[in-house]
């Protein structure tokens, strides 16, 4: 029944309020299903599938009918499938006068599954192969052959439940991929959201004001818009971890396909991320509409605790090894180690550096730069020593090498004569095996076979330079982090997290910062022991 009082009638200035206020709306009268009203909402915007887990009387079949009054003259199809079902049930009956008068093969659709802005299909594992086939077909390609003619169907979104997951080796696998969402719907939990349900006079609803209907006109749209979205730096990183972790649990797992997939899923999860992103009123998709694949991502619900792990592990997965990096280089300090004269004297350090290969005959490679292939002028190399010095990167376009120089007091830096464009001034210092460029140590490629890595060319560093570096990377590692926390979780009010999704936020940021004080206090006690 609906009352007839309108919510508010002011046409919402964003699209983040109007699907708040639908949301509103569209949970009266309904307990702790908020978040699944909510992302249901998110797919029929994205244009994907979603598919709900729970017992029967769990308000699955609500969320549907609910989702088909938002849209102007929308119209819904839900169907109780069973062994017995028929195409007949879900398509529309065969004709009888078209195939009497014209020997036409055609379904009257009207009313059925082909004409269905919103789609509610419970037990959907019970359906027979001819429906599973046709269904593919609708979702995949949103056409349906009816006779001869092709039907371009309008859904929005199909809303699938069961309270059981696809058997096993009877060819559901197909299917089952087509939903990208997938949650469970469990009973009521609190109390007293349970007495209000069992006192509430039940499907009193306050009719949708005319403003909030979602128009044909207004979902394209917000279709065309949300394919504008970009993506943050900090999503891209945590994709990338999220594959190897996933790719290493289904390892371990014994290749069941239970953590697998698909490059179809990744290219779907994409796009409801980038609607999540526009519909929270943002230009970039950041980690709030990444942390939503925790319900897309799972295909058994014995996998749902290890998903949950990869994905806050996905975030804070580089942070961690910094850290773990900078506690290693603590216990590498604090290991007695036999310090040499030339270790404790900022003075300028051996000149004989016949150990290190030549290239041009006046330059050193130096290894690992991330500028690409980068070469060291040996003569000026000579003349450095540990204190640090001003100096200049270029672009040799002869040479195709950057080359590095050191600045000379009172001679200019003639770039023609040197072929030198891209110049950016660094800082040197000089250091056993090579150099410290720009507070990075690294090493010169040598004449022997195995070369000096940075973390071996990092021990030979008098202990007060060590420590400096490891200073500055601990600043480095935190100030980036603390970058990613403000950009994506400061604040953070994306219309589709449930208060369980962002507990699981605020344990991963309250682990790492546990970690960061950690790492602090080593190396403040470090600090103060050199002192």
């Amino acid at each position: 029944m609906v009352k007839k009082v309108r919510t508010k009638s002011l046409f919402p200035s964003t699209p983040k309020e109007h699907i708040r206020q639908l949301v509103e709306w569209m949970s009266q009268e309904v307990y702790e299903k908020e978040q699944i009203i909510a992302v249901a909402l998110l797919c029929a915007v994205a244009g994907e599938n979603m598919f709900l887990l729970g017992p029967p009387g769990t308000a699955k079949s609500m969320v549907a009918s609910r989702l088909k009054m938002v849209f102007k003259d929308g119209k819904s199809f839900d169907y109780l499938m069973s062994r017995f079902s028929t195409p007949d049930e879900i398509f529309g009956p065969i004709s009888i006068s078209r195939l009497k008068n014209d020997d036409r093969y055609e379904r009257l659709t009207a009313g059925y599954l082909p004409e269905a802005d919103v789609v509610f299909l419970d037990e959907i594992w019970k359906a027979g192969p001819s429906i599973q086939n046709t269904l593919l077909t609708v979702i995949n390609e949103h056409i349906f052959h009816n006779g001869g003619q092709i039907m371009h169907t309008p859904m929005k979104v199909l809303i699938a439940a069961s309270n059981e997951l696809p058997a096993k080796d009877e060819g559901l696998e197909a299917l089952w991929d087509r939903f990208l969402v997938r949650m469970v719907s469990n009973c009521i939990e609190c109390d007293a959201s349970f007495f209000k349900m069992i006192k509430g006079a039940g499907g009193d609803m306050s009719e949708l004001a005319e403003s909030l209907y979602i128009t044909d006109e207004l979902y394209s749209d917000w279709q065309n818009e949300s394919k504008q979205v970009g993506v943050h730096d900090s999503v891209i990183n945590a994709i990338k971890n999220i594959r190897k972790i996933l790719a290493a649990l289904e390892k371990e797992d014994g290749n069941q396909l239970r953590y697998y997939i698909s490059d179809r899923r990744w290219r779907k999860a994409y796009r409801l991320m980038q609607t999540s992103a526009y519909l929270n009123g943002r230009s970039e998709i950041n980690l709030s509409d990444y942390l939503l694949l925790i319900h897309s991502f799972w295909n058994d619900v014995e996998c749902i605790p290890n998903v949950l792990n990869a994905f806050t592990s996905s975030i804070s997965d580089t942070v961690l090894k910094g850290l773990l990096k900078i506690d290693k280089s603590i216990r590498q300090l604090m290991t007695p180690q036999k310090q040499t004269a030339q270790q404790s004297t900022p003075s300028r350090i051996n000149s004989d550096n016949n150990d290190f290969a030549e290239y041009d005959y006046f330059y050193y490679l130096v290894e690992n730069y991330p500028a690409g292939d980068t070469y060291f002028s040996k003569w000026d190399y000579a003349a450095l020593t540990n204190q640090t010095r001003d100096g200049v990167r270029y672009y040799d376009s002869k040479r195709k090498k950057n080359i590095i120089h050191t600045f000379v007091p009172g001679r200019p830096f003639d770039a023609k004569s040197l072929n030198a464009t891209n110049l950016t001034k660094v800082n040197i210092q000089r250091c056993q095996n090579g150099a410290i460029i720009d507070g990075t140590p690294y090493a010169f490629r040598r004449k022997a076979a195995h070369p000096t890595t940075n973390s071996e060319l990092l021990q030979t560093l008098p202990v007060y330079q060590r420590v400096s570096l490891i200073q500055d990377s601990f600043k480095t590692c935190v100030e980036k982090w603390e970058k990613s926390v403000t950009a994506n979780w400061t604040d953070c009010d994306n219309i589709f997290l449930s208060p369980n999704d962002l507990a699981l936020v605020n344990k991963m940021l309250k682990d790492v910062n546990e970690q960061i004080k950690t790492i602090e206090v080593k190396l403040n006690n470090v600090v103060m022991m050199i002192k």
